[in-house]
């Protein structure tokens, strides 16, 4: 029996529609419904809780049906995927965040490695991002993202002054050098808001790396 025939038997077996069983297992009714009709498939999560709820082994729910099996098995390699991934952005976030910390030491002695360290600094957050263990809960409750707000703000404030002061300062001595300044600026901020986000993704995920392994 197909994985979607057991979920109609079960709900029919009990004598319920699926509106009830659905406020159960905190889905909506066409949910139910197009796992019923072999439509889609329940994530992890939500099959650990219809087995509970009709009392029936995961084993005896997937047993049979290869279509679920595969579904379930292709979501684990893709899991598998985006950890290797997060773990190999992880590291080079590290790299490039060290990289800077050199960089700010060179641009002091008229040497720079900004020109190509900061475009690869964006591209690498973009995807250790997208890849980033659960990123959702992070934005679930207003206690984290009150805490990134404070740290955002609290790393990233400082350098901002900075640059817009050095621009400003600049702009005052040669007009002439308005657009220059201006891309400065603007270059700077775009840096210092990658820094910042750069140092609050090697602080905590560090331990989402250790989960990873």
């Amino acid at each position: 029996m197909q994985f979607s025939d057991k979920l109609k038997t079960a709900r029919q077996q009990r004598q319920l529609t699926q509106a009830p069983v659905a406020e159960q297992i905190h889905v909506s009714p066409k949910t139910i419904s197009s796992w019923e009709n072999g439509r889609s498939f329940p994530d992890l999560g939500t099959l650990v809780r219809i087995s509970d709820y009709y009392g029936i082994s995961l084993d005896q729910l997937l047993r049979e049906d290869e279509r679920i099996m595969d579904h379930y098995e292709t979501i684990d390699k893709q899991v598998q995927r985006d950890r290797r991934i997060f773990q190999i952005t992880y590291f080079a976030n590290v790299i490039l965040l060290i990289l800077a910390v050199i960089d700010q030491a060179a641009w002091a002695q008229g040497g720079s490695l900004r020109g190509w360290l900061t475009p690869l600094l964006v591209i690498n957050l973009g995807i250790l991002a997208s890849h980033y263990p659960a990123y959702r809960e992070w934005f679930n409750t207003w206690a984290h993202r009150l805490l990134l707000i404070i740290l955002f703000l609290g790393i990233s404030t400082p350098f901002i002054v900075k640059y817009l002061h050095d621009g400003l300062s600049t702009a005052s001595m040669a007009s002439n050098h308005a657009a220059y300044d201006i891309g400065y600026m603007l270059g700077g901020i775009i840096r210092t808001f990658g820094l910042t986000l750069s140092v609050i993704y090697a602080v905590f995920g560090f331990a989402e790396l250790k989960e990873t392994h």
